[in-house]
């Protein structure tokens, strides 16, 4: 094995005890996008199945499968809500820090039975993130949560 290999082995191993310390620390995990959970796996089983089949020593499997570990780690859902800030992608370190947050939209989406939230951050949208847990739930973790005055609108259906 080179040192490459090793390098890349390792830092496979980091990141992904990085995606799943993150995913641990959120409270409220915003719904997975289910086209890049089908996708993901699939094309890593075509990779890995190609890998095996063309190459011929342990070096070239061992890296071949840390490039693969790399590429499916962005199908780890790690968007969501923690106790101090929003985590807009699973390798965001440092994420959106509640006092930055101008103002929150939720909208209750009663057909797909989830709330769709969606924050501003000095005036420009953040991304939409979905969540499959009660609407009067996130309302009390954000205006416990979110700095004083910062305002919280929800958005309903209307009957026509």
């Amino acid at each position: 094995m080179t040192v490459f290999t090793l390098l890349f082995v390792a830092f496979t191993t980091v990141l992904y005890l990085f995606l799943f310390l993150v995913k641990k620390e959120l409270v409220f995990t915003a719904k997975h996008q289910s086209l890049f959970s089908l996708i993901f796996p699939i094309l890593f089983g075509i990779f890995a199945g190609t890998l095996f089949i063309t190459t011929g020593t342990l070096d070239e499997i061992i890296r071949g499968t840390a490039v693969g570990l790399a590429i499916i780690s962005y199908a780890i859902n790690g968007r969501g809500i923690t106790d101090d800030r929003f985590v807009i992608h699973p390798l965001d370190n440092r994420g959106i820090k509640f006092d930055e947050v101008d103002r929150v939209v939720l909208f209750r989406d009663k057909k797909k039975n989830e709330v769709k939230m969606n924050f501003f951050k000095f005036g420009l949208r953040g991304p939409l993130m979905k969540f499959s847990v009660p609407m009067d739930e996130l309302v009390k973790f954000l205006s416990k949560h979110l700095k004083e005055g910062t305002p919280i609108d929800v958005v309903t259906e209307t009957n026509e």
